[in-house]
């Protein structure tokens, strides 16, 4: 029971929440309540769920000495020794293997496109994530890869300024957590940190967020009214959800200065997840006008 417990947490479910970006597509096709889509897109949110949490054993057993001098990071159950290294080594291919034949079972396009974010998500833990810029551009490589694959999982085309509009998005919350890192990393006066915060600073990242801030309203802004988008004219009402969404998170993370788990920001910070809410169910409304 304790060694399920332990399985369990390692695989971080509480972030599979990233995952529900695959049901973009679905939501934004009108297809929501198609149940061939609906499935397809369901068991590719599965499978990238199972194949990020692979993800992250596989970084766990790779930070493992480093993670086990970190105040918080200590307490994984690889870090602490409640899964051993080898144990996490099995976990890790285990779970990319069910993911990726829950990918290659929808179509071969998917299977190949989740391939690539475990490839990509290995290069990083390795490396790549030592990379100033570079580690928060895969960060949003992998959500972005997650839209297109719900929507090759559905058959549908998702139009460049959506894909633009995540891309952004997620840069946005990467930087956010980075910041919140930092100044972390300062008030706490904390040895250790991410080599990577080396090369950054609060205003470097101030500056960053800025331009993605306006990046993102201005590609959903043109999302809305491409006349590839359906309901395109009736689309544009939801901007100013969008526009209060961001806004409100970069209070969070500017002045509240917090930010370190856009995830838990969604259940934390009641008017983010009004906001959600309410855009949801506008969306939900306009593509079955």
């Amino acid at each position: 029971m304790l060694f399920f417990h332990a399985f369990v947490r390692e695989m971080r479910v509480h972030q599979w929440t990233k995952n529900v970006l695959v049901f973009a597509a679905l939501l934004f096709s009108g297809e929501l309540f198609a149940w061939r889509a609906a499935a397809f897109a369901t068991e590719m949110f599965f499978s990238f769920s199972l194949v990020a949490s692979g993800v992250y054993f596989l970084n766990d057993i790779f930070d493992y000495e480093k993670d086990r001098a970190d105040p918080k990071k200590r307490h994984r159950p690889i870090a602490s020794g409640a899964l051993s290294r080898t144990t996490g080594a099995v976990g890790a291919v285990v779970l990319l293997s069910m993911g990726l034949v829950l990918a290659w079972r929808v179509q071969p396009a998917c299977f190949m496109l989740v391939l690539s974010y475990v490839l990509v998500n290995i290069a990083y833990t390795v490396r790549l994530k030592h990379v100033v810029i570079l580690d928060v551009m895969i960060i949003a490589y992998g959500f972005v890869v997650r839209a297109i694959v719900g929507a090759v999982a559905i058959s549908v085309t998702m139009t460049a300024w959506f894909l633009l509009c995540v891309m952004f998005l997620s840069l946005f919350l990467a930087l956010g957590k980075r910041r919140h890192e930092l100044l972390s990393l300062k008030e706490n006066k904390l040895a250790e940190g991410r080599k990577v915060l080396a090369f950054y600073s609060l205003g470097f990242i101030d500056q960053l967020m800025t331009i993605v801030t306006a990046a993102v309203l201005m590609c959903y802004s043109l999302f809305t009214m491409d006349p590839a988008t359906e309901n395109g004219r009736v689309m544009a009402l939801t901007i100013p959800l969008a526009i209060y969404g961001m806004f409100y998170y970069l209070y969070v993370v500017r002045v509240k200065h917090e930010g370190g788990a856009p995830d838990e920001a969604l259940y934390r910070e009641r008017p983010i997840l009004a906001v959600v809410l309410l855009y949801m169910i506008a969306i939900i409304v306009i593509r079955n006008l």
